[in-house]
């Protein structure tokens, strides 16, 4: 470790030589010095103070460099290169003022020393001393200077707000007031304004040393300067950016412009239309609002599109079905801007909706409709709104026209439909229809009441089946207006009339209901009833007839169809009903084969005047050649008498093809001459046989009558001619027969020929007397048909009271004795309508008709 002692003494030795040497050649140099440049340096950044060493003759060159401050006689900094290269130089810098911060850099040229981290401490005034080795010493004076830039700049609108980025938004119009204030800074720095990159003049001041502002005013924005920059800068040297902040203007503009492009001189009421708004010029995006008259327009869909080509254009596109209130409106555009809500604009039309009528009928105003009484003068009034006008009022009652006569108190005016006394029966549902050039509307319906004394709802009189001791409800239904009606019951027989007690019958809104008992013969009769009201008492009272019950009458007037002409897989049978023996029938068809009589169909048929058997001949396999069809009625008190349809014939005749589609002309024509032929053979045999059988049917022989249902034609007139109906005066008779020869239908006695002859000219109907004296004041006693009295079996019916050994039958029929091989079967037939012109003390019935059928009429003639 001996050589480091003795390096560490020769360095020692040198520093303390080189600082003398330094020592005397300041103070022989100090005299020469001279300031040559000056240096500015921005605070915190580096500083470079140059020191020229190049020599001035060829051959020299420098051995050291010693940099001094302020006058110090000590140097702060050395670079000693003598007796070696510039690279291996010996460098010293003072800790304290430099330390690691300061370094002489030799390439540059001219050389300088650098010093990093410039602070206030370093201003000052440097002296560079070079020693050469051969020339003299040379040194170089550097005033260095240290610049702080602004540390704040700040910039306030015209109330202080501080101001960043973006100005405003402002008001288009308005005055825009922008100061900047800068903070700091040595020397004091210049403060500018810059708009859009262009020096503005503004108002410069200093609030004090450190502070200094600069004010820019500009008077009524325009639209032009939307997006305009604003820039305050600061600066107070070149050495570095000037410190600045800019601004952008931000503009709120009201539209320019409200457009509706395309304005509908006609819309279609319930039809989408669609109407374009455009707004121009707002900024931010215009707000687009619909008006219909001063009301917000929410109906519909809206949809928003903006111009691609124009930030500041956006449309609104409305789609809705107008409705008929909306003629006449005025639908408007409105464009705001949503920042600007006192400012908008505005494009409007108004609305010409065409639609149909739209009707509202009503009773007059000076009308209460539930007080309307029959005879009392009544108007409605059709109120019509409609676009185009209409030019049609139609009146209808429940949906029957109406039509104007005068003379029965109906008067059309205008749009009012008068009803002069009106009666019950104007009473209904009232409409009016109203038309124009877009279509005809009905109006809702009115109702019109008419308020009336109690009608009973069945005007009939109405037969009453009871048996002695049997409670018989007898229901008496009326129709009122109010409903509110109290009842009153009366009995009428042969012999007296009382009123019904009033415990015997209950009260319900609209009908009355007495449990009425017969106790003997003399109390059957006629029961009236009446009904009041608030508007009066029943005209015309319900009248019900109270018969001893029986069996019911046959049926009668029985016909035969097929549902279609082209097949009989279905066969009606209808017929009409008898009297029903004053109780609830049905009725019955029994169908058998004619020779095994075996029960082939069943079929039962519930109450009513028309009774219709529906047969399905389809479900006879295997079908029989004849049927024997039976028909009759059925009550609680037993059958009726059966009504025979003999020897029923089904013939199944099938129509054939081989199915060619084509003939030729010859075999066609030799075809039809052979029909036309066949046909008139045909005939003239038909001709022949009837005429024959006519005659042959007049003996003894039995002539039965066949009906036959052909699939290939319609039902035969055949079957119905064992029908035979005869209408004369007030009376209607139907006989229903199959003939027979005449021997089957001989009489049992007879006078002579002349009786004999008399008798086959006497038809197959019995006349019955009409009863009853209607000009008597105190009814008589009803006649009582004997089917419903009479216990006798139906075949003994003739012979028993009422039958043809009654006298009074006999004074009618002189010639009629009875019959022992004619099957005779009498119904009476339902008296319906009330005389209208009897009233009540003075009543009596009519019976009206007097149906009587036979099975069998011997020959062309017939028997009784």
């Amino acid at each position: 470790m001996w050589w480091f002692e003795v390096l560490f003494l020769l360095t020692v030795v040198v520093m303390a030589r080189g600082q003398t040497i330094v020592e005397e050649a300041d103070g022989a140099d100090q005299e020469d010095t001279a300031i040559i440049s000056s240096v500015d340096a921005v605070l915190t950044r580096s500083a470079t103070l140059p020191c020229n060493i190049e020599p001035q003759i060829r051959d020299d060159k420098a051995n050291m460099v010693l940099w001094f401050k302020d006058g110090h006689s000590k140097p702060i900094y050395s670079f000693d290169v003598r007796g070696r290269a510039f690279k291996e130089a010996l460098v010293w810098s003072d800790p304290i003022m430099f330390g690691t911060r300061a370094y002489f850099v030799t390439v540059s040229k001219p050389a300088a020393l650098t010093l990093d981290h410039v602070s206030l401490n370093d201003v000052g005034i440097y002296r560079c001393r070079v020693d050469f080795k051969t020339s003299p010493t040379r040194n170089f004076a550097i005033n260095l200077t240290v610049i702080v830039p602004p540390h704040q700049l700040l910039i306030y609108d015209k109330i202080g707000r501080s101001v960043s980025d973006v100005i405003g938004p402002l008001e288009e119009e308005s005055d825009l007031v922008l100061t900047c204030e800068v903070r700091g800074g040595s020397p004091s720095p210049t403060v500018s304004w810059f708009v859009n990159e262009r020096l503005v003049d503004g108002q410069v001041g200093a609030i004090d040393s450190n502070v200094i502002v600069n004010k820019l005013e500009i008077k009524k924005l325009t639209r032009g300067q939307l997006n305009s920059t604003f820039k305050c800068q600061a600066s107070n040297t070149k050495l570095m950016m000037p410190t600045e902040q800019t601004l952008r203007l931000e503009l709120l503009l009201r539209p320019l412009s409200v457009t509706i492009p395309v304005k509908p001189r006609q819309i279609v009421a319930h039809e989408p239309v669609t109407i374009h708004c455009e707004v121009a010029g707002s900024r931010p995006k215009a707000k687009i609002i619909w008006m219909m008259n001063a009301t917000e327009f929410h109906r519909g869909k809206f949809k928003e599109e903006e111009d691609n080509a124009d930030e500041a254009m956006l449309r609104s596109i409305v789609t809705f079905s107008p409705v008929p209130e909306d003629h006449g409106a005025i639908f408007r555009c409105l464009g705001q801007n949503p920042l600007l809500p006192h400012q908008m604009l505005k494009d409007s039309f108004e609305l010409n909706v065409v639609y149909p009528p739209r009707v509202v009928l009503g009773l007059g105003s000076s009308l209460n409709p539930l007080g309307i009484k029959k005879g009392d003068d009544v108007y409605f009034e059709c109120n019509i709104k409609a676009n185009p006008p209409h030019h049609k009022i139609t009146w209808y009652r429940n949906g029957i026209l109406v039509s104007q006569n005068v003379s029965a108190g109906v008067v059309v005016s205008g749009k009012s439909l008068v009803l002069q006394r009106v009666t019950r029966g104007q009473a209904g549902n009232y409409t009016c229809l109203a038309a124009n050039s877009r279509g005809d509307t009905m109006s809702p319906i009115v109702e019109l009441k008419v308020r009336y004394a109690p009608v009973c709802t069945e005007p009939e009189v109405t037969m009453i089946g009871a048996s002695l001791d049997e409670a018989v409800k007898v229901r008496c239904h009326v129709t009122a207006d109010p409903s509110d009606v109290t009842f009153q019951w009366q009995m009428n027989n042969s012999g007296e009339s009382f009123d019904v007690q009033a415990q015997r019958f209950n009260a319900s809104a609209t009908g009355d209901e007495l449990t009425y008992r017969a106790t003997s013969q003399k109390e059957y009769g006629i029961l009236s009833c009446w009904a009041t009201n608030s508007i009066g008492r029943q005209q015309d009272p319900c009248v019900f007839q109270v018969v001893p019950a029986s069996k019911p009458s046959p049926l009668s007037n029985c016909t035969l169809k097929s549902v279609n002409n082209q097949t009989i897989e279905i066969v009606d049978v209808e017929c009409r009903a008898g009297y029903d023996g004053g109780l609830p029938q049905r009725f019955v068809l029994e169908a058998f084969d004619a020779h095994s009589m075996r029960l082939r169909i069943n079929h039962t048929v519930t109450e009513t005047d028309y009774p219709t058997f529906h047969l399905d001949l389809g479900d006879l396999l295997p079908s029989p050649p004849s049927l024997r069809i039976i028909v009759y009625a059925v009550n609680a008190k037993g059958k009726s008498e059966k009504l025979v349809l003999d020897d029923i014939t089904l013939n199944d005749a099938e129509k054939r093809t081989d199915g060619s589609n084509s003939m030729s002309l010859v075999p066609l024509a030799g075809l039809l001459t052979g029909s036309l032929l066949t046909f008139g053979i045909a005939v003239l045999v038909i001709v022949v046989i009837a005429v024959r059988r006519k005659r042959h049917c007049n003996g003894a022989n039995h002539c039965p009558h066949h009906i036959a249902l052909d699939a290939s034609k319609p039902a035969s007139k055949s079957r119905q001619g064992s029908m035979l109906e005869i209408n004369t005066g007030d009376n209607r008779y139907v006989v229903a027969y199959t003939l027979k020869p005449a021997a089957d239908c001989s009489p049992s006695y007879v006078d002579n020929a002349h009786d004999v002859n008399s008798l086959r000219r006497q038809p197959d109907i019995l006349n019955t007397p009409r009863g009853g004296d209607k000009s008597s004041a105190t009814p008589p006693e009803l006649p009582r048909p004997t089917d419903l009295y009479s216990t006798s079996p139906p075949g003994e019916y003739l012979s028993g009271q009422g039958g043809v050994n009654n006298p009074d039958w006999s004074k009618t029929f002189p010639n009629l004795q009875s019959q022992s091989n004619c099957d005779i079967n009498s119904t009476l037939g339902r008296p319906r309508t009330r005389p209208r012109d009897v009233s009540y003390g003075s009543f009596a019935t009519v019976r009206r008709d007097q149906h009587i059928l036979t099975d069998t009429i011997p020959g062309p003639e017939s028997c009784v």
